[in-house]
């Protein structure tokens, strides 16, 4: 079968590393569920891993997005998984974020075969990625949330080292500034947007005190998509919970920096994930 995908001519193999594309392992309500997974050459044994989550405003958005990250994480000799999702709105919430769990579970399962070692894995996620990315980490024991999961991975630990989160919406009670035809909240909320207990549900801000996992939170300060507020508020909630947090503020850096993969910010941001991901990994 063959895939939409948004970044295309990726290298299949470098000197660094080895790409599967498109793997399906799962189906769910006729849609199938599928992972990029870039093995990193030139090391030995099971590798760390990252688990991405790709942007998009919930509503688009593929695995091929990690090609950028995943590149530079196996030069690193780090294994990146790039997992899809059911996409809004012809998915609403929860279903994109219990696909998120699906994928970790399935990952950390199958960490045998995939070369990585299941007990070194983060969480990555852009944009919508971020939010579901977090939510994943801090929903994961919200009785409400529980995710529909296959039998064989119903006891599988959701466990991460860390998690890294790109200029995320993480309260979904604040409108993002886009114009009405562009209401990515509402087209992955439904008519449940109105009701504030379900929104305050879907809203990683609101779950930070039962974070386990030290996080990183990278945004740029001009960032005319999601506000960078939204990591300040929810780093400054994950502080005063108890929880480890660290929040880079990129001067001057738009929403999806990575576009401008050589930029000042995104090198910076790159050092920061770097840096975090050596000590926590």
């Amino acid at each position: 079968m063959t895939f939409p995908r948004q970044v295309p001519f990726i290298p299949p193999r470098s000197p660094v590393h080895e790409l599967s594309e498109d793997v399906v392992y799962a189906h769910v309500d006729g849609v199938p569920l599928r992972y990029d997974h870039y093995r990193p050459l030139q090391v030995e044994g099971p590798t760390p891993a990252i688990v991405l989550v790709h942007g998009g405003g919930w509503v688009h958005g593929d695995p091929s997005q990690a090609a950028g990250n995943a590149l530079h994480f196996a030069r690193r000799g780090i294994a990146t998984v790039a997992i899809s999702y059911r996409l809004a709105p012809a998915h609403r919430f929860p279903a994109p974020l219990d696909d998120v769990r699906h994928g970790l579970r399935w990952v950390r399962a199958h960490a045998a075969e995939l070369g990585i070692d299941p007990e070194r894995i983060a969480l990555l996620g852009m944009s919508a990625g971020a939010h579901l990315a977090m939510l994943a980490h801090l929903g994961r024991d919200v009785p409400e949330l529980a995710p529909s999961l296959p039998a064989d991975l119903a006891h599988v630990s959701e466990d991460v080292r860390a998690v890294v989160a790109h200029y995320g919406p993480y309260d979904l009670s604040r409108t993002l500034p886009l114009p009405a035809e562009l209401d990515m909240i509402g087209a992955l909320l439904g008519p449940r947007r109105a009701d504030p207990a379900w929104v305050r549900l879907a809203s990683p801000q609101f779950h930070a005190a039962n974070a386990r996992a030290p996080i990183q939170l990278i945004h740029g300060t001009a960032d005319t998509v999601v506000s960078h507020r939204e990591s300040e508020r929810l780093h400054r909630a994950l502080q005063q919970a108890g929880h480890p947090s660290e929040l880079l503020l990129l001067e001057g850096a738009p929403h999806a920096f990575q576009m401008d993969w050589r930029g000042d910010a995104n090198q910076r941001a790159n050092r920061a994930m770097d840096e975090f991901l050596t000590r926590v990994m």
